[in-house]
C-alpha cells in the first residue's frame, strides 16, 4: 500500500473529541480523503455512542466514500490508568482498550493508537501537562486559557518519594496486555510521542517497545509533538523505521505555534516523505490540529499539498 492521506474526526468535532461522527465523516469523505480516524473519548461512549449498530452504520458511512478507518484512538481520560500504580484503575483502563479493539475491527481498522499516559500524581499549573511547556503563551487571550496560571518559574509537581523505575515497570506491564489484546484481534498498537508523559520522544518509545517486547508494538509518530521537542522528523523517521506504524500530521512555526495546517509552518514536509518512503512506511498520514476558523479550507489546502510531494517525492 501507498503512503495515504487521512483526517482525525475531532478536526470537524469541535470544540472538543466528542461524538457524534457522522458529520465529521461526511466532510472528510466529501474533501476526497482516503481515510479517516476514530476516537473513544469517555468511559460512558462504551456503552453510549459505541453500540454495535453505530459501529455498523459508520462502516457503511466509510465504504460509501470510498475511505478507510485508518485507526481508531483513545483519549488520555481513558488511557491514564496504564501509567497508574493502582491495579484496579489499570485494569480498568486495559478493559477499555479491549473495548477499543472492538471498535477498530468493527471498522476494519489495522491500528490503535493513543497518547503516552503520565502517572496522575505529577501535576503542573496545565491540567493536560504535555502542554506545559512554557510559563505563559504570548498573544493569547487569557480568558480562554482558563485551565493555565501563570507562574515564573517552569514547574511540575512530583509524589516524594516518586520511584521511576517501579513506574515504568508497572507501565511496560499494562502495555504488555494491551498489546497481547491487540494481538488477538490482529491489531498493531502505536504509542503516541506527547511531551512529559512517560514515552515523550522517539528513543523512549523504542526503549518501551523493546521492553515489551511485542512486535505490534511501535509509534503513532506526531510530527509537531516530535518537533515541539526539537527533535528532527526525518531522523526520527529512520530511527522508528518498522515500528513506524501511523502518522499524525500538523505543522508549526518552531516558536509558540504548533497547531498549523501542514505547509502553513517551517517544518521540511519534502524531507518527511522523503525520509518515510526510504522506510518503506506504507500507512497513513492523519491530519489532526484543532480551533481552526478555516478548518475546511485549510484541511483541502493540506490534503493537496501533501498529495503533491507524495506525488513528486522518491
Amino acid at each position: 500500500m501507498a503512503i495515504k492521506v487521512g483526517c482525525a474526526t475531532w478536526l470537524f468535532t469541535e470544540p472538543a473529541h466528542n461524538p457524534p461522527y457522522e458529520d465529521a465523516v461526511k466532510t472528510i469523505g466529501d474533501l476526497g480523503f482516503d481515510g479517516v480516524e476514530f476516537i473513544l473519548r469517555d468511559y460512558e461512549d462504551i456503552n453510549g455512542y459505541w453500540n454495535k449498530k453505530r459501529m455498523k452504520d459508520l462502516k457503511v458511512m466509510i465504504d460509501h466514500y470510498g475511505m478507510e478507518a485508518c485507526a481508531v484512538a483513545m483519549f488520555q481520560n481513558i488511557t491514564e490508568g496504564l501509567a497508574d500504580l493502582d491495579p484496579v484503575k489499570k485494569q480498568h483502563a486495559i478493559d477499555a482498550f479491549e473495548f477499543g479493539c472492538e471498535i477498530a475491527n468493527e471498522l476494519e481498522s489495522p491500528v490503535m493508537d493513543f497518547v503516552s499516559p503520565w502517572p496522575w500524581e505529577i501535576t503542573c499549573p496545565n491540567s493536560y501537562i504535555p502542554e506545559y511547556y512554557y510559563i505563559n503563551v504570548p498573544g493569547v487571550d487569557p480568558r480562554i486559557r482558563t485551565l493555565q496560571t501563570f507562574q515564573t518559574k517552569l514547574k511540575f509537581n512530583f509524589p516524594h518519594p516518586f520511584d521511576w523505575n517501579r513506574y515504568w515497570e508497572n507501565h511496560v506491564d499494562a502495555i504488555h496486555k494491551c498489546a497481547v489484546i491487540a494481538k488477538q484481534h490482529g491489531l498493531k498498537l502505536a504509542i503516541e510521542n506527547h511531551a512529559n508523559t512517560m514515552t515523550p520522544h522517539t528513543d523512549s518509545i523504542l526503549m518501551l517497545a523493546e521492553d515489551v517486547g511485542m512486535d505490534n508494538v511501535g509509534v503513532n509518530l506526531d510530527s509537531v509533538w516530535a518537533f515541539l521537542q526539537r527533535e528532527y522528523v526525518p531522523w526520527s523517521i529512520h530511527k522508528y523505521d518498522d515500528k513506524l506504524f501511523h502518522v499524525h500530521v500538523r505543522d508549526g512555526d518552531g516558536l509558540a505555534a504548533y497547531n498549523v495546517p501542514v505547509g502553513y509552518g517551517v517544518m521540511d514536509w519534502k524531507w518527511i516523505i522523503h525520509a518515510l518512503k526510504e522506510v518503506n512506511y506504507d500507512g497513513y498520514l492523519s491530519m489532526e490540529w484543532s480551533h481552526d476558523r478555516y478548518k475546511r479550507d485549510n484541511s483541502a489546502f493540506s490534503l493537496k499539498y501533501l498529495r503533491d510531494l507524495l506525488a513528486k517525492v522518491d
